[in-house]
């Protein structure tokens, strides 16, 4: 081609399109290494900073030791096998083990180990309890109040506390095997806690049981005082009334013989058998009375409806409780392999629920029932007396003290069998009280650990090492992100979507010397710009090119210049027109004066230079005088360049775009911000400007980091003629 670019309308082709695809706005590996190799002081530093206060710490850590003990809950955790279900001993009863593994972990028992084992006065936890150094500090310079001094049951309830914190209990859910993990700073201290909680657990539970079946003595004990009196009055009522009536029974009173006291001497009448037949009927639904109200007072006393025989031994009850067994280890086994969220076990638990709601409710309507027996039993007396006061009201005279004393016999009969019975039920709880046993067993007593259990400190290590690589590594690229400046064409092309047109060194001396020379490293770099202008893609070759910057010292008039002397230098017509208006530096940099008509011809081989800004007032650009001067002038020359203030200080640069067919952005190399290239596009795009792309300036060759070279290292062989006059 004779000239850089032919006449063409801007519209007839479209500018490079140098968006990159999606993956490519990732940095690649080779990215990320030059990043990390570029700021490897600040990685190095972070990363060994980190290492060496982790370290410090991790070595400060103190050894503790583990010792594990094991507690079998008893069998009221298992449902009882039968015929129809031999293997239900092996469906464990989860809210009976969970309220078990809650009652372990409660403070009371925390508070039980710490009380026998006196650990208040250990120096373990006397040292945990003392007030840190920071808290200390705060109470000296009087930011902190001090504190009320503790007495000796708050002390013990606060290392309970922090006992409770380094006591690990589980259960495996596969088993009623509870394991009771003690840590402690000392060997011996470890296992010591580890058996004291099962200690404690057992005594708790058996002490509970006492006191249960203490309750229930009590109970009964109460209800045979009135019960003994009555048998006193009953026996005394019949004694007086046989020494007021002269009347005895047959045989003697001190024998053993079973039926004297319904026996008299007197002859029998009809009344008289039918009285001896109430009278036993009477006595016997007395007794089934006290017996069915003692039931019923028992259970509605303790609350405890599961130990009445009459409701255990339901056929629904049973029958509810094996379908309860069958749904809990449906639970056991769902537990142990499934999530909880999974639907089965939802739907197993809520089944279980339904069962436990139904046994609740049977319960209730058994208890029901037994209160209606009672009552019944109650009605059954009241008939009883009725139908016996109705046949000593219809007895002779003579057959009326024989009845009463029938009566007063059988009454004296069934108070004495009441109290007998209340009597035998108040031996047995109080022998079953002192051989009461907890319904739990150790399996496994906790023995001195030989080794410390922890901390780990090679894996603590290892994690420290892995931090603080991942944190110098995160600071590293932190600190490369957080620069917005522009160093490789690969940024300029990703962040602001122009087209890296080149880029230009930083040199010594006068431009002039750099343009004149045939081995300066400046001009071999013009000249691969210029082939790109010249042999590129057909939308940057433009005959009327603007050359600007979104600030000041970019070195945009350097690359006006140098741009068009390179086109002069192919023995071309070029004229560089300086629009400047606020600071022409065109004549400057080249070391020239002021014309008085602003022209110079032949400034350098082949360019012309207009001093566009000198024909008007200064700081305000007659654009339309411009305008007429370029249209005269355009036939005359192959190339027009045209320098412009900054377009972020004075858009009125955005104006003069619209003259030409090309913009081109000088950016300064470590200097200008992607932000301020973007902002600057905005206010070409209003002008309807065709940006043709951008120049790095001011680029140092000498320190070029690796990722900066990529596309302009092969300028490497050259840099010592960078400063070549």
């Amino acid at each position: 081609m004779s000239q850089i670019s032919a006449t063409m309308n801007p519209n007839s082709s479209h500018p490079i399109d140098i968006t990159p695809a999606h993956e490519q706005e990732f940095a690649g590996f080779g990215q990320l290494f030059s990043s990390l190799k570029r700021h490897r002081i600040l990685l190095c530093s972070v990363a060994g900073g980190t290492f060496l206060l982790g370290g410090v710490a991790i070595a400060s850590l103190k050894p503790y030791y583990q010792s594990v003990a094991e507690v079998a809950v008893g069998a009221r955790g298992m449902i009882s096998p039968s015929q129809l279900s031999p293997y239900a001993d092996h469906a464990l009863d989860l809210v009976a083990l969970n309220t078990q593994l809650r009652i372990i972990k409660s403070p009371a028992i925390a508070l039980m180990v710490t009380q026998r084992l006196h650990l208040a006065d250990t120096p373990e936890y006397e040292q945990a309890l003392r007030p840190s150094i920071l808290s200390k500090l705060k109470r000296s310079l009087g930011l902190q109040t001090a504190e009320v001094p503790l007495t000796h049951e708050q002390h013990e309830e606060l290392v309970s506390d922090l006992l409770m914190q380094r006591v690990v209990i589980s259960n495996d859910g596969r088993s009623a095997i509870l394991e009771i993990t003690a840590r402690s700073a000392t060997p011996n201290l470890a296992p010591a806690i580890a058996n004291a909680y099962v200690h404690a657990y057992l005594d708790f539970e058996q002490q509970a049981k006492i006191q249960a079946a203490r309750n229930a003595s009590v109970l009964l004990e109460e209800q045979i005082a009135p019960l003994r009196e009555r048998a006193i009055q009953a026996e005394q009522a019949v004694s007086r009334y046989r020494q007021e009536h002269n009347l005895h029974l047959l045989g003697d009173d001190a024998g053993n013989d079973a039926d004297r006291k319904g026996r008299i001497a007197l002859p029998a009448t009809t009344n008289d058998v039918r009285l001896t037949q109430m009278n036993r009927e009477l006595g016997e639904a007395e007794a089934d009375l006290a017996r069915k109200q003692a039931i019923y007072n028992q259970a509605e006393s303790d609350g405890n409806i599961e130990t009445i025989t009459a409701i255990t031994a339901s056929p629904l009850i049973q029958s509810l409780r094996l379908q309860q067994a069958r749904v809990n280890a449906r639970i056991s086994t769902l537990a142990a392999t499934a999530l909880d969220r999974n639907p089965e076990l939802i739907a197993a638990h809520a089944e279980a629920a339904r069962i436990d709601d139904q046994i609740a409710t049977e319960s209730r309507k058994l208890l029901q029932n037994l209160r209606y027996e009672a009552e019944t039993a109650q009605e059954r007396v009241n008939a009883l007396k009725e139908r016996t006061n109705t046949l000593q009201a219809n007895a002779t005279e003579e057959e009326h003290a024989d009845i009463r004393l029938r009566q007063l016999v059988g009454e004296a009969t069934a108070a004495q069998s009441l109290y007998r019975d209340y009597l035998s039920r108040v031996g047995q709880i109080s022998a079953e009280t002192a051989i009461q046993q907890a319904e739990a067993r150790l399996i496994t007593p906790a023995d001195q650990p030989l080794g410390p259990a922890g901390p780990p400190k090679k894996q603590y290590g290892i994690l420290l090492l892995l931090l603080s690589l991942a944190l110098g590594t995160g600071a590293a690229l932190l600190r490369d992100r957080s620069r917005s400046t522009l160093r490789t064409l690969s940024e300029l092309e990703q962040q602001t979507h122009l087209f890296g047109l080149g880029a230009l060194p930083r040199f010594e001396g006068s431009l002039r010397q750099q343009l004149s020379s045939r081995h300066s490293l400046y001009g071999r770099m013009l000249n691969s710009m210029r082939a790109i202008l010249t042999f590129g893609n057909p939308s940057i070759r433009t005959k009327t090119t603007v050359i600007t910057s979104a600030v000041g010292s970019e070195g945009k008039t350097t690359l006006a210049i140098s741009l068009a002397s390179s086109v002069g230098a192919l023995g071309k017509r070029t004229l560089l027109i300086d629009c400047d208006a606020h600071r022409p530096s065109v004549l400057l940099s080249l070391g020239l004066n002021e014309t008085a008509d602003g022209f110079i011809r032949e400034a350098l081989p082949g360019m012309d230079i207009f001093v566009a800004s000198q024909s008007s007032e200064r700081g305000v650009m007659n654009f339309e005088a411009l305008g007429q001067f370029l249209e005269a002038h355009r036939d005359d020359y192959d190339q027009i360049v045209i320098d412009t203030p900054p377009i972020l200080s004075f858009p009125e640069a955005g104006v003069l775009a619209s003259f030409a067919e090309g913009v081109i952005l000088a950016v300064k190399w470590h200097h200008t911000p992607a932000s301020a290239v973007l902002e600057a596009q905005r206010i070409l795009r209003t002008h309807h400007a065709n940006c043709l792309g951008a120049v790095l300036t001011f680029v140092d060759i000498e320190n070029l980091h690796p990722e900066e070279s990529v596309r302009i290292g092969e300028y490497a062989y050259y840099r010592k003629l960078v400063s070549a006059p």
